[in-house]
């Protein structure tokens, strides 16, 4: 009888432990699914970042965290992520090009070639489809330039208005634009300088600092230079009409570069 008991004890034991096993797994799966699941997020958090500064997407993670103010992100790198970008795509209205972000559940054992050949919302892979998802027991998170670019057009438009009511105060003391380059020799009708020249500043964009002047009107780097860190262009059409001008880095489906304008014209008055 005791040979017995012992052996149900053991057995009861063994079962016993088994379950503390199986809810330890459970536990330690649960967490770290949370874990990957943070690091996806801090991560998409930073290239978005790095998006809204640079408008432009990392070449890759490694990139971006040896970029300045994103050192940080090394510690949210494990081997199970993975990032890719696309080359440049056309749906019709813009060419663009697609980023993505994901962490793959271990227990797949999918490669990034795998995982980036399906598509949770359509078809083709992400490279080329016109609309791509990751898979439902991933994490994962998606950029595509063209999301943002009406909101970039726009508040592009709004800083070269910015810059046009200055030139319009001057021209309501003077009843004339500004006419006159950085040397004091007049510019040429319809002829187009960069407002960065206009001022005497031959740096970039980057290291642009403080005010400058064309003609005593206040111009700020804001005003010399787009969001993409180009030129503004000054067009003097007349002493009547002006135009400023930016050609952003978007594409239209045709692949025509997309130029952001805005004038000023007096002539009807």
């Amino acid at each position: 009888m005791y040979p017995l008991l012992a052996l149900a004890i053991s057995v009861l034991i063994a079962l016993f432990m088994d379950g503390i096993a199986v809810q330890y797994r459970d536990l330690t799966q649960r967490y770290q699914s949370q874990i990957r699941q943070m690091q996806v997020v801090a991560l998409a958090e930073n290239i978005e970042q790095f998006y809204m500064e640079t408008t432009s997407l990392p070449a890759d993670l490694g990139y971006l965290a040896s970029s300045f103010g994103f050192e940080h992100i090394r510690g949210n790198f494990d081997n199970w992520q993975g990032y890719a970008i696309s080359p440049v795509l056309n749906d019709g209205v813009w060419e663009f090009t697609r980023s993505v972000l994901f962490s793959k559940n271990p227990t797949t054992g999918v490669t990034s070639a795998i995982y980036l050949a399906s598509n949770a919302c359509g078809t083709g892979s992400f490279h080329s489809a016109l609309s791509w998802c990751g898979s439902k027991d991933s994490r994962w998170f998606r950029r595509e330039t063209r999301e943002r670019y009406n909101e970039q057009i726009t508040t592009q438009r709004v800083r070269m208005i910015r810059m046009l009511q200055k030139f319009s105060d001057y021209y309501n003391v003077h009843s004339s634009f500004p006419q006159k380059d950085n040397f004091g020799v007049d510019l040429a009708l319809n002829s187009i300088s960069k407002l960065s020249t206009l001022v005497g500043y031959s740096g970039t964009a980057t290291d642009c600092s403080g005010t400058f002047h064309f003609m005593n009107v206040p111009v700020d780097c804001g005003d010399m230079f787009d969001q993409w860190g180009g030129h503004i262009g000054y067009q003097f059409v007349s002493g009547k009409r002006i135009m400023l001008t930016s050609e952003t880095p978007i594409f239209n489906t045709s692949g025509n570069r997309v130029v952001v304008a805005s004038e000023y014209d007096y002539t009807m008055f």
